[in-house]
C-alpha cells in the first residue's frame, strides 16, 4: 500500500509537558552511543565522528529529536537520532549504512514524526521524502492520542537507575544480538497480515519444510492470495479516488489460517497469540530461530499494521545508564522502506497490540508446556539438535559422547582436518566432527587414544567441553561436597558460577551421572545465550 500521508499521527500534545534536552546533551548522548556501538559490535563506528547535527520538529513545530551524521574518513556510516524528551529512549532510530534523508534540508524544514518517516515541510505543503509525494498540511491525519503519555510513563517506571540490570549492578556495556537470515521481505499485497505470514512461510519452506512453497514452480503473490483466504481477509477495494480500502484480517483468524494452511501441506505446527508481547518474548523467539509476526494498533509509523520480526539487539551503555532494546523488522512496505527496520521496543510497546508465534518443530515428546521445551525448540531452530524423523525428539533419551560431539560442531563451525588422533572412531558417523574438535583442543587425548564414542556423555565431560568452547570463567570459587579433587573441579565451577548448570542436591553435582538430550539442550542454550551479568548462589 506504501507510505500515505493519511497514515502521519503524532501524540505530542499529550507530551507538551515534557523536559526538552538541548543539542548539546543530545551530542553527548550521540557521542557516547556510538563509542560504544564502535566497541561492541560495528567496528566501522570506533574513532567515528558526528559529522552533520539538525532539529527535527514534528508536524506542529515542537523538537522532536536530533539528527547527527556518523562519519569517518569522509564516509558516511549511518545516523543516529537523539530523543528530545528527557524521557523515553535517548536513541530513538539509528543506521549503520549511508547518509541520512534530510541531506540538504534546512533546520526547520527538517519534519521527523516517527521511525522511518522523514518529511520536508515548506509553507503549508508537507513531502515525504523517501516517496516525493507532496500534500497540504491540512489534509495530514493528526490523531492526539492522550493516553500514550501514560503508558510510556509506566514504562519508563521499569527503565535502570543507580547502573542496574535488572536487579544487578552492571559497571561496563554489555551487547548481544541476533538474526534470522534469509527471511524475504515481500511488498505489500491483499493485505499486511497475509503478507507477512508469507514472509514466514517461504522462510520455513527453505528450512527443511520444502512442501510449505516452491520459490521455482509457485507465485508468491499466489501463497498470498492462498493465505488471504485461510485467514478471512477482506477484499481490496480501489476507491475512485484512488484509495485502496480492505486487506484486513481479524487477529483471531490468524493461528487458525496459519494451522490450516500448514496442516494442509503435511506439517504440524504450534501457532500461539501472545498479547502485549514483551521484550523477552520477543527475543525468545528470535533466539530460537523463530520470525514472529507483530500486530501494531494505532502505531505513529504504522498505524494497524502486521510486521515480520527477524532480529534483536540489545545492549546497555554504562556511561548513558540505559539499556536500548530493539527490534529489526520487516515491514512489507518495501521499496519504500529499508529491507531492516529497527524500532525501539520501548518506543514501541504502547502500540504492540499482539504477536503470533509460529514453531514448526513439533515433538510428541516434548508437548508445549514441558519443562525444557523452549530450549528444545530453539535448538531445532538453530539446527543443532534434531529430532529422531517420526516426530520423536527422545528427551529423556541419553545423548553419546560422538552425538554431543555432533552438536557442538554444528554450533562452533570449526575447520575440518584429516588429523585423526584416535584409534576408535574410524567408523563413527561424526568422525569429521570428533576430529575437527578434537584438534581445536576441545576434547583431548588418552593414552590409549580411544575417544569411545558410544558411551554416554557425563555431566563432568559436559562441564568440561562447554567451558572450552565457550572460554568460561571462574566468576565464583563456589565447590561441591563431591568434586573436591575431581578432575573436572574447575570445569563445574565455570558453568555453575555461569549460570549453566546447578547441583544435583544435598551440595552435589554428581559428576558421573548420565547426561539426557533434553539436559544437553537446555546445558547448550544457557551457555549460547550467556547472562554475563549472572550472579551466582553459594552452594
Amino acid at each position: 500500500m506504501g507510505l500515505l500521508f493519511s497514515n502521519f499521527q503524532t501524540s505530542f500534545a499529550s507530551e507538551k509537558d515534557d523536559q526538552i534536552i538541548t543539542k548539546e546533551e543530545a551530542q553527548q548522548k550521540a557521542e557516547i552511543y556510538i563509542k560504544s556501538i564502535g566497541k561492541l559490535s560495528y567496528s566501522p563506528w570506533i574513532n567515528a565522528s558526528l559529522s552533520e547535527s539538525k532539529a527535527l520538529n514534528d508536524l506542529k513545530g515542537n523538537v522532536r529529536g536530533y539528527l547527527f551524521q556518523v562519519q569517518k574518513d569522509k564516509e558516511d556510516y549511518g545516523y543516529v537520532i537523539v530523543n528530545s524528551k528527557v524521557h523515553g529512549s535517548s536513541i530513538i532510530e539509528s543506521t549503520r549504512k549511508g547518509s541520512n534523508p534530510y541531506k540538504d534540508i534546512p533546520e526547520g524544514q527538517a519534519i521527523y514524526t516517527g521511525p522511518i518517516q522523514y518529511l520536508k515541510k515548506v509553507d503549508n505543503k508537507v513531502t515525504h521524502l523517501p516517496s516525493g509525494n507532496t500534500q497540504n498540511v491540512e489534509d495530514i491525519k493528526i490523531e492526539e492520542k492522550n493516553n500514550i503519555k501514560a503508558e510510556r510513563n509506566n514504562l519508563n517506571k521499569n527503565s535502570f537507575s543507580g547502573k542496574k540490570f535488572g536487579e544487578k549492578i552492571i559497571l561496563e556495556d554489555v551487547y548481544n544480538d541476533k538474526e534470522i537470515e534469509n527471511v524475504p521481505d515481500y511488498m505489500w499485497y491483499r493485505g499486511c497480515t497475509p503478507t507477512a505470514v508469507a514472509n514466514v512461510i517461504v522462510y520455513w519452506s527453505n528450512q527443511n519444510f520444502p512442501n510449505l512453497f516452491n520459490i521455482r514452480t509457485e507465485y508468491v503473490n499466489s501463497l498470498i492470495d492462498r493465505l488471504a483466504e485461510v485467514m478471512h481477509t477482506t477484499d481490496v477495494v480501489v476507491e475512485p479516488d484512488g484509495r485502496r480500502t480492505g486487506g484486513a484480517t481479524y487477529f483471531r483468524d490468524m493461528v487458525p489460517g496459519i494451522e490450516k494452511y500448514w496442516n494442509s501441506h503435511g506439517y504440524p505446527v504450534i501457532a500461539e497469540f501472545v498479547a502485549s508481547p514483551t521484550f523477552e518474548q520477543y527475543k525468545n523467539e528470535i533466539k530460537g530461530g523463530r520470525p514472529i509476526l507483530l500486530n501494531t494498533k494505532e502505531h505513529p509509523t504504522y498505524i494497524n499494521h502486521n510486521l515480520t520480526g527477524i532480529a534483536y539487539e540489545e545492549v546497555y551503555i554504562a556511561d548513558l545508564n540505559e539499556k536500548f532494546q530493539n527490534m529489526v523488522v520487516r515491514d512489507t512496505w518495501s521499496p519504500e522502506t529499508p529491507a531492516e527496520v529497527r524500532l525501539d521496543y520501548k518506543e514501541s510497546a504502547p502500540y504492540l497490540d499482539s504477536a503470533v508465534t509460529v514453531n514448526p518443530f513439533v515433538f510428541s515428546d516434548v508437548p508445549k508446556g514441558h519443562w525444557s521445551y523452549q530450549q528444545i525448540s530453539a535448538m531445532a531452530g538453530n539446527k543443532i539438535m534434531n529430532g529422531y524423523g517420526n516426530g520423536y525428539f527422545g528427551a529423556t533419551d541419553n545423548i553419546t559422547r560422538e552425538q554431543m560431539a555432533a552438536l557442538l560442531y554444528r554450533y562452533l563451525k570449526p575447520g575440518d582436518t584429516n588429523d585423526n588422533p584416535y584409534v576408535d572412531i574410524k567408523d563413527s558417523p561424526f568422525k569429521k566432527e570428533i576430529s575437527a574438535l578434537a584438534k581445536k583442543g576441545i576434547f583431548s587425548v588418552n593414552s590409549e587414544k580411544k575417544f569411545n564414542p558410544k558411551n554416554t556423555a557425563t555431566r563432568a565431560e559436559i562441564a568440561s567441553v562447554l567451558t572450552k568452547v565457550f572460554n568460561l570463567k571462574v566468576k565464583a570459587d563456589y565447590e561441591f561436597n563431591d568434586m573436591k579433587n575431581h578432575w573436572a573441579n574447575e570445569y563445574v565451577k565455570a558453568i555453575y558460577s555461569n549460570g549453566i548448570a546447578n547441583g544435583t542436591g544435598n551440595r552435589n553435582f554428581s559428576p558421573n551421572d548420565n547426561v539426557t538430550r533434553e539436559q544437553m539442550a537446555v546445558f547448550l542454550y544457557r551457555a549460547m545465550y550467556l547472562d554475563p551479568n549472572y550472579i551466582p548462589t553459594p552452594i
